[in-house]
């Protein structure tokens, strides 16, 4: 009799954990624990993992974009990465269309507006525009170029737009404000006024910090270009997400109940003030999760008792439908004393993802030792991370595949960190890329 009452408690647990994913048109949100039932009177740390899903939609039906490319024309991109920079900018004239709008700035010892905030209906002139005013040649003024591509998209900015900045450097910034943390703090205006701004660094002389640094405060992605011969198709992936956003202005409160303590994010940045979590996000692309993984202290409880771990209020925009939206869901935990259920009910694929981010934290450190000289350190790091995630896949073998690419990354940083032939600046750039795109949480579908 007990153990069908427990085997009951699983099932109804489980079913309501469920019941913690809404589906409207756009996007399906998920609010679920790692282990949704726990043994009684046990006080262990669990994890909160809050997703949210944009659906396919009629990409005929996409929402205009309010698009500012700001490129670096100094001395450094002469050559081949001034041409390939002004390709890639023709390029996304030519993805645009009259219902989005476009501006483009360049600097160098100081910024200019070449292309002042337009509808995109007379591409040829745009073109002309661009191929006639960017020259390599002087300085980096990256904060001036970054706060005129703010001022341009603010000309337009809308809560209907897709506000977005694509920020081109092959450099450190050298005139004006130069430091991270004066263009970290200019992207978090930018991300405050719901502009997203995705850096794209060229070459092996640039500020990875710098660069990954901007887009993390403003939610926007950042790539390495090693090869300049590369930017026109890193523009179009930058395009795919752009012109597939369903969703913006993304805010999420976790309000803690009584007992519970909330012990760190993993992954995305937020503020945790007592018991009150918040997390941001600017955008939410079709076919593609982005979450929030929240490790936290549970309290203890008695056999057959459920309790509510957490409310979460989520408010954003729903662009297709031109409205904003509200959400509420609450994370209930049970208890038993049967240690089968627990294993029974334990969300693998959240457990995965735990996993996936411990693992980036742990290359951080990796990278530090590297930093330092201590290349063998690095080195052990991530071959643990790789032994690591192999036994994550032979475990969970349903969620294998989100982790086999993760192995082979770390397989080759780790021999890569000990390779004196190797590139520094490149490995730099390359671990930098990868933690910030993990850190993010994506998982495209």
């Amino acid at each position: 009799m007990k153990l069908i009452k427990t085997v009951l408690l699983a099932g109804l647990s489980i079913l309501s954990l469920y019941s913690h994913a809404q589906v409207n048109k756009q996007i399906e949100i998920r609010s679920e624990l790692a282990s949704p039932i726990v043994m009684q009177n046990s006080q262990e740390k669990n994890y909160l993992k809050i997703s949210l899903t944009g659906h396919e939609f009629d990409s005929a039906k996409r929402v205009p974009i309010n698009l500012a490319i700001v490129i670096d024309r100094s001395g450094s991109m002469q050559g081949d990465r001034i041409v390939k920079a002004k390709e890639a900018a023709i390029f996304a004239i030519n993805m645009l269309n009259e219902n989005d709008t476009l501006s483009v700035v360049a600097y160098d010892n100081d910024a200019k507006v070449i292309i002042p905030s337009t509808k995109v209906n007379n591409k040829q002139k745009l073109i002309s525009l661009i191929k006639e005013n960017i020259v390599a040649d002087g300085g980096t003024a990256l904060f001036a170029g970054l706060s005129k591509g703010i001022h341009q998209v603010e000309k337009q900015l809308s809560k209907d737009n897709v506000n977005r900045i694509i920020l081109l450097s092959d450099g450190q910034a050298n005139i004006g404000p130069t430091s991270v943390q004066e263009l970290s703090e200019l992207a978090i205006i930018a991300a405050k006024k719901n502009i997203s701004v995705s850096t794209f660094g060229i070459g092996e002389d640039y500020n990875e910090l710098l660069m990954s640094s901007i887009a993390s405060y403003s939610d926007g992605n950042h790539v390495f270009v090693n090869d300049s011969l590369d930017l026109e198709n890193v523009f179009a992936r930058e395009f795919k997400d752009v012109m597939s956003t369903v969703a913006q202005h993304v805010k999420i409160n976790i309000y803690l109940k009584d007992g519970v303590k909330p012990v760190r994010l993993l992954g995305r940045d937020g503020i945790i003030k007592g018991n009150q979590v918040t997390v941001t996000m600017n955008q939410i692309y079709s076919n593609q999760e982005k979450y929030i993984l929240l490790e936290v202290e549970q309290p203890q409880g008695k056999v057959g008792e459920e309790k509510t771990l957490a409310e979460i209020d989520l408010v954003y925009d729903d662009l297709l439908d031109k409205k904003t939206q509200k959400e509420r869901q609450s994370v209930k935990l049970a208890y038993t004393d049967n240690l089968e259920a627990v294993k029974k009910a334990l969300r693998q694929d959240v457990v995965t993802e735990i996993e996936i981010q411990e693992v980036n934290e742990n290359s951080v450190k990796a990278l530090e030792f590297y930093n330092k000289g201590d290349r063998k350190a690095a080195q052990k790091i991530l071959e643990d991370n790789s032994k690591r995630l192999e036994a994550v896949a032979n475990m969970y073998p349903e969620y294998a595949d989100r982790v086999l690419d993760d192995i082979k990354w770390n397989e080759k940083m780790a021999a890569d960190a000990v390779n004196e032939r190797g590139n520094s600046n490149a490995y730099r750039k390359g671990m930098t890329e990868k933690q910030q795109n993990t850190k993010l949480g994506v998982i495209k579908k």
